[in-house]
């Protein structure tokens, strides 16, 4: 899905438009609408940020629907995606819904909550290209920047702080086949020292 959006959405969509894209493509029923809850908005840090719902809307690639209370009494932001091709990507419907809790998960975690919404993204297409109980991990530097929607000297930075916080290990640039290689998370132990 990420390389999708990759591709369906303006190079200079904002992180934060392109992680609640994310959410909204994972989380749309079968006929493209997306209710979204409040609380996971926060959760996203978004909240009440209208900016990335203009920017889709912008991009026509969703359009903004009233908001609807629900039963609870809890507010939901609605949205009705309109780039059909997003219906048509893989997984089925309840595996992107399980997709997209644990890209929730991913950029919520607590080292990460911080970090501005570019970061947060990084670490989420990077956590997507990482197999569990791989080592070392490569992308090619331009899907990487494209997914992520930054600049080669952004995407350094953002690699840096990903590092300085143990959300990735140590990360090169391959010159010669122009990849990114990054290492899992440096395992942190629990057992107190005696």
């Amino acid at each position: 899905m990420l390389s999708y959006l990759a591709a369906a959405l303006p190079p200079d969509m904002s992180a934060e438009g392109r992680l609640l894209a994310v959410q909204c493509a994972l989380r749309s029923n079968t006929s493209g609408q997306v209710h979204l809850a409040a609380g996971l908005l926060r959760g996203m840090r978004l909240g009440r940020a209208l900016a990335p719902w203009g920017e889709l809307e912008d991009a026509r690639w969703l359009r903004r629907l009233p908001h609807p209370t629900e039963q609870t009494g809890h507010r939901t932001a609605a949205a009705q995606l309109l780039d059909a091709t997003v219906l048509t990507q893989e997984p089925a419907r309840h595996n992107r819904h399980r997709a997209a809790d644990w890209a929730l998960r991913v950029v919520s975690r607590p080292r990460l909550r911080a970090l501005p919404a570019a970061d947060r993204l990084t670490a989420l297409v990077l956590a997507a290209h990482h197999s569990p109980g791989a080592g070392r991990t490569s992308l090619e530097a331009d899907h990487l920047t494209r997914t992520c929607g930054l600049n080669r000297n952004t995407l350094t930075a953002t690699l840096d702080r990903l590092t300085s916080l143990n959300a990735i290990g140590a990360w090169t640039f391959e010159p010669v086949t122009e990849d990114v290689s990054w290492d899992p998370p440096h395992e942190t132990s629990s057992r107190s020292v005696k």
